[in-house]
């Protein structure tokens, strides 16, 4: 089985696990409970519940493409629309500028910022790469190129490495953008970013100050294939 059909097979089966799972709390207090009175159980899938409404709609929109290669799909191109308003709204960028760009990238690119977007809210913990848990900025981009299909590099300076990089100007959404140990993820307009702040904070987006975007390096993991000869 190949690591595109795993990785649609997992995604699929977490949409329908949390789209069926009843929103249940079971007390401490029921008969046959062994923990102290007054402490909460958490039916599995409560937690992906409570992600932020983005997060969900993310998922959501990754359920439509995962099950198809034609990223024109409607019902996909609808889920995407709620997703890249919301993001739009957020970084006060043109919503029919950041639809457009996301239109225009290949299906694997909006795969993988779609699944960076999952991602929102998730605590920054150097060297983990656990979805909905926590994970470091080079983990974030390696899950979400992984969600793609791409078997990208996991440590950030090989994510940046120049058989990868391109020029600025050629950069699309879903490209990894970095410098010296921290990577982030082009939206695809202006400089807007998606990443993992270092010091324990949350996936977040950011808006890129020109001066930095001047220093940081440009790189497209679909080049995957070069990077590995």
């Amino acid at each position: 089985m190949s690591r595109v059909t795993t990785v649609k097979g997992i995604i699929a089966a977490v949409s329908v696990v949390v789209s069926l799972m009843p929103a249940v709390s079971v007390s401490a207090e029921q008969p046959g409970a062994t923990e102290p009175a007054g402490r909460q159980f958490e039916m599995p899938g409560a937690k992906f519940r409570k992600r932020p409404q983005l997060a969900v709609d993310a998922v959501h929109a990754l359920t439509h493409i995962m099950r198809t290669e034609n990223k024109e799909d409607p019902q996909y191109l609808e889920a995407r629309l709620v997703v890249s308003n919301a993001v739009a709204t957020r970084m006060k960028v043109d919503p029919v500028q950041l639809q457009k760009a996301w239109s225009r990238a290949p299906r694997a690119h909006q795969i993988a910022v779609l699944a960076a977007i999952s991602q929102i809210d998730v605590r920054y913990v150097e060297g983990k790469e656990s979805p909905y848990v926590q994970m470091d900025c080079s983990g974030l981009m390696w899950y979400s190129w992984r969600v793609a299909g791409v078997d990208a590099p996991r440590q950030a300076v090989s994510q940046m490495d120049r058989l990868m990089r391109v020029e600025r100007k050629d950069a699309i959404t879903g490209d990894i953008v970095g410098e010296g140990t921290h990577v982030q993820m082009y939206l695809g307009v202006g400089l807007a970013f998606i990443h993992a702040p270092f010091g324990g904070k949350k996936v977040k987006f950011k808006t890129m100050s020109d001066e930095q975007a001047a220093r940081v390096v440009w790189a497209n993991p679909s080049h995957i294939a070069t990077y590995r000869l």
